[in-house]
């Protein structure tokens, strides 16, 4: 397959009549994708690099076309290059705003069944265990927001590592023969063995009584034993067992590079059906992630960049900060397709230094590639999104260039020009105090040297710049509200939220689509659970108070996985009034449980911020559930105490018993989570006991004697009003 120009042809994959099969072809096939994907994004790597420049603080700089590199402006020496970094701030307030917050919030089930809410329920830990595992929110969310401000657009990945994980030995087995037996009766007397009279009991020899035996099986033919095949742990020389070593797996993560990522050129994202990422790499890591295959993998002529690694100078070069790298380095090109015709389950192609490291089907949990694609602003007829820097950048270059003109014109005031006769013999003048200056009347007819003063900045210069930086706070939506400043007037925490839910609302069409492409990036994680935990694993989680818990949670814990909705909140979503807003809503659609369960009263106030009831509530509910885990793994539960809440306790146990996984237990498990939920019960009675009898002691005790007995609870807790 020869290398072709597509540039003008068309696409090299559109014009591909049957799958490529030799590397020679494979290899010929991603160049000519590559190269077909790479052209006509001179314009927006040009933005999406100045604005990097921009946002570091290297403002000073101009684009040269014909070299496609960056440069240090040439400006006369005596020029001021002042910058004052407004961007920065604008980056890092937003950026906040975007990335605030518990980010997978609600995880809602398919249906109103106890079945699927448990699964629902399963399926927030699973997302919260891998929230936790990845650090998804300071290793991916922070840095895919910056990339949507800098670059108008994100593009998040989760995919399956097959070779990550923990590590689980399995014994390596191995084929071998053993003679096959059969049963048969046996006098340990005198050695009489009989086959037929499997019913016989004494012995037609001796009288004696006959015991079950076993005796090799002959072939009637030949009076030799009969074999059979079976499997057995191989051995090593020495007779060790010898164990096989594969990971477990797990789910993978990343912000890709805007800057080395190529979509197929067409218009919408929803109409991309392949993608070419590249990844400069060590030698080292290439060989030790790809083996053999990569072993005559050779170096490139690469350069460092500060934004991309190291990339190919024939085609992306930058100047700014790079350096020869030497051939220590080669480009890894990663070509996904979706599944048609030519590749029924999908392309992963992966190429390096004219060598195929892997070609395999799609790596994503279903027929779409594995990205989720995040716009900023949407521009009608634009596949790229338009970025908030692109607005502030110009803005930025007015104040820097009113700023030199505001040095220059303090150096002029400070060191004032001077008009020197000729003649004089002056050839130079200094800003030093006390200087003397010595000049010749008699060869300048009388005229000395006069000190030229400058003129001040005018008041309309300051006015433009403080106009411009004006209009940066308003472009970027970043006014006083919503850089946590006090707003002059209302001074009720009420109102002063709701001023900065008024300054969010800016945010809101941006915000929206962030949102969605979070929520579609946790629940393609949930579906790649779903599809590959196979095996129950032990997870960290975390609980409504930040505490850690562990427990063993697998693909069997999700029912219906594909038709639940997961909503992940961030900004506007967070503030105090929108978050009471959204708990009572959920509440009262019954998405968070019985409204009338002690459990989810107790987390519905925890979230609201009323203090005390996490010990009150969520600790027993977490006792219970740790005696229920261990009741169902035949291990001693955690001891009952007196001080119990005994209510909240045995409601976990009453509710378990409900659901059909209970229904299926084993009978001596069900038995033991009864036999807990009664004795739960029965502190209940006595608790209720005890305040009966207090009560009845106090009539007549005094006004106050009664309520006290209320007040004081009943033993293990409150007692609730519906039982």
């Amino acid at each position: 397959m020869a290398h072709t120009d597509h540039a003008a042809t068309g696409s090299p994959v559109s014009s591909l009549t049957k799958a490529p099969k030799t590397e020679e072809d494979l290899n010929a096939f991603m160049e000519d994708v590559w190269t077909y994907v790479s052209v006509g994004r001179l314009g927006l790597e040009y933005r999406i690099k100045e604005a990097i420049h921009f946002l570091a603080g290297d403002q000073w700089v101009r684009y040269i076309p014909h070299s496609q590199k960056f440069a240090q402006h040439t400006l006369d020496e005596w020029v001021p290059t002042p910058t004052t970094n407004y961007l920065v701030k604008y980056f890092d307030r937003i950026v906040d705003l975007f990335t605030s917050g518990d980010l997978v919030e609600i995880v809602d089930p398919a249906t109103k069944d106890q079945e699927d809410v448990e699964s629902a329920s399963a399926a927030l830990r699973m997302l919260r265990a891998e929230f936790l595992r990845l650090k998804t929110e300071t290793e991916l969310y922070t840095p895919a927001a910056g990339w949507l401000l800098l670059a108008g657009s994100a593009v998040l990945s989760a995919t399956w590592n097959g070779r990550a994980g923990k590590k689980i030995k399995s014994p390596k087995m191995t084929l071998g023969k053993r003679d096959v037996t059969k049963d048969i009766l046996e006098c340990k007397t005198c050695g009489y063995k009989e086959e037929k009279l499997m019913n016989q009991v004494e012995c037609p020899r001796c009288g004696d009584k006959m015991v079950p035996a076993k005796t090799t099986a002959l072939d009637m033919s030949s009076g030799r034993p009969i074999q059979e095949k079976y499997e057995t742990q191989a051995k090593d020389k020495k007779g060790n067992g010898v164990y096989d070593e594969f990971s477990v797996g797990e789910v993978e993560e990343r912000v890709c590079n805007i800057l080395n990522w190529y979509p197929q050129p067409v218009k919408r994202w929803k109409d991309t059906r392949y993608v070419v990422e590249t990844d400069p790499m060590d030698l080292d890591q290439i060989r030790s992630i790809w083996g053999s295959k990569a072993a005559d993998v050779v170096g490139e002529d690469l350069e460092v960049t500060e934004w991309q690694g190291v990339y190919n100078t024939s085609i992306q070069a930058y100047s700014g900060l790079q350096k020869e790298r030497g051939r220590d380095h080669s480009m890894v090109k990663f070509l996904r397709h979706i599944p048609d015709k030519r590749w029924p389950d999908g392309l992963l192609l992966i190429t390096a230094g004219g060598k195929v490291l892997h070609k395999g089907k799609l790596d994503s949990c279903d027929d779409k590639l594995p990205y989720e694609f995040i716009k900023y602003r949407e521009v009608p007829g634009m596949f790229w999104g338009q970025s908030l820097f692109s607005d502030l950048i110009q803005l930025q270059k007015r104040v820097n260039a009113i700023d030199s003109h505001i040095v220059q014109n303090r150096k002029q005031m400070v060191s004032s020009q001077w008009l020197v006769p000729e003649g004089s013999a002056i050839s130079h003048i200094d800003g030093r105090s006390g200087l003397i200056i010595r000049w010749s009347p008699s060869t300048t007819a009388g005229f000395k040297p006069e000190k030229m003063m400058g003129t001040p900045v005018s008041q309309q210069v300051l006015n433009e710049r403080e106009q411009t930086i004006n209009d940066m706070e308003e472009v970027s939506g970043a006014r006083e509200i919503l850089q946590g400043g006090t707003p002059p007037g209302p001074e009720t925490g009420a109102a002063i939220e709701r001023l900065q839910e008024q300054a969010f609302r800016r945010f809101k069409p941006a915000i929206g689509r962030w949102r969605r492409g979070l929520s579609d990036h946790a629940k393609r994680k949930l579906q790649l659970i779903d599809k590959y935990w196979d095996e129950p694993r032990m997870v960290r989680t975390q609980g409504e108070n930040k505490d850690t818990e562990s427990e063993y949670l697998s693909k069997a814990n999700l029912q219906n996985a594909e038709d639940m909705e997961i909503r992940v909140s961030v900004g506007l979503d967070f503030s105090d009034s929108s978050k009471r807003d959204r708990i009572t809503k959920a509440l009262g659609s019954g998405l968070l449980g019985d409204p009338n369960s002690p459990e989810v009263r107790g987390k519905v106030l925890s979230k609201l911020g009323i203090e005390g009831f996490d010990s009150e509530y969520i600790l027993d509910a977490k006792k219970a559930r740790r005696a229920l885990q261990a009741i169902q793994k035949s291990e001693p539960p955690p001891e009952i105490l007196e001080v119990d809440n005994h209510v909240v306790q045995f409601q976990i146990f009453r509710d378990h018993m409900m659901t059909t996984e209970f229904e299926g237990a084993e009978p001596t498990i069900k038995e033991a989570i009864q036999a807990r939920a009664m004795e739960h019960k029965q502190f209940m009675q006595q608790a209720q006991m005890a305040t009966m009898q207090a009560a009845e002691a106090t009539k007549g005790a005094g006004p106050g004697a009664e309520q006290a007995v209320a007040d004081s609870g009943a033993m293990g807790g409150p007692v609730p009003v519906q039982q």
